[in-house]
């Protein structure tokens, strides 16, 4: 069934995230130099996790049966994530000065996710408007934390920055978790 085709994808980005704080943990943490094998497979790991996370998440949501009207396609979800990623890339390293780096496709990248996963799960009627709502606010409330870890990284002493950069790792898991185990209850 798509909807369980969705949460299996869900929870492989949960073990992504967790694969990627291992990788980030052994690669990025000051004063530490671990061996190229102790980073490669955990980096590994969180690429396999994410691939198959994907494809679970897309195939789900392409198989869902929209049984209530959504203003929004998944499609136009994208198209406009794709342009907030253009947006944000020329605002933080134009304007910000932000070296550019692969976590603001990473953060932008997900929230599009997530907002196709709750729009293809109120469309095909498992969760109501409401339920959809609250999670879609929910989610960009945890991208934007994300956000503010990626833009304030730099700025911060080394040890700050490392746990800067972990924060939205869990985060990120933490809400997918919490939506998938609002998934099984619903």
């Amino acid at each position: 069934m798509w909807d369980r085709t969705i949460l299996l994808g869900q929870w492989l980005f949960v073990a992504c995230c967790m694969a990627y704080l291992v990788w980030w943990c052994v690669a990025f943490r000051p004063g530490y130099s671990a061996p190229m094998l102790a980073k490669l497979i955990p980096f590994a790991l969180t690429a396999m996790f994410g691939i198959a996370g994907l494809g679970f998440i897309v195939s789900g949501c392409n198989g869902a049966k929209q049984i209530v009207d959504s203003a929004v396609s998944n499609v136009a979800i994208i198209g406009a994530c794709a342009a907030l990623y253009i947006v944000l890339l020329l605002a933080t390293n134009l304007l910000m000065h932000r070296q550019v780096t692969t976590e603001l496709l990473l953060i932008v990248f997900w929230i599009g996710m997530e907002l196709c996963i709750i729009r293809t799960m109120y469309g095909g009627g498992c969760w109501s408007f409401t339920a959809a709502l609250v999670l879609a606010i929910i989610a960009v409330i945890v991208a934007a934390a994300g956000m503010i870890c990626y833009l304030q990284y730099y700025n911060l002493e080394p040890m700050k920055a490392f746990y800067a950069g972990m924060a939205p790792l869990i985060l990120f898991a933490a809400y997918m978790a919490g939506i998938s185990i609002y998934q099984i209850a619903t």
